[in-house]
């Protein structure tokens, strides 16, 4: 099992989609113990890479959040204020 994170440019529904494949596998209870374990250490590797992604996503939705609010705290310059030429 490798223990590095999905390559960027992999989506997280493409993620996802895999978690997916992986549980409809291990239901079946068709594959071997071994093959099994593998497949179930693969999706948790996937799920913390999913969950880390997330995490980032939610940050960056915060820190978007938070600078608005902060802009619209700010006192308003007149248009006027803007374009006047001294």
């Amino acid at each position: 099992m490798m223990n590095e994170s999905p390559e960027p440019q992999v989506s997280i529904d493409t993620l996802i989609k895999r978690i997916e494949s992986i549980s409809k596998t291990l239901a079946e209870g068709s594959s071997s113990l071994e093959s099994s374990i593998d497949q179930y250490e693969e999706g948790v590797r996937l799920a913390k890479e999913c969950l880390r992604r997330l995490g980032e996503a939610e940050q960056r939705v915060t820190q978007l959040r938070d600078a608005l609010e902060s802009d619209s705290n700010e006192p308003e310059t007149p248009d006027s204020e803007l374009f006047r030429i001294d």
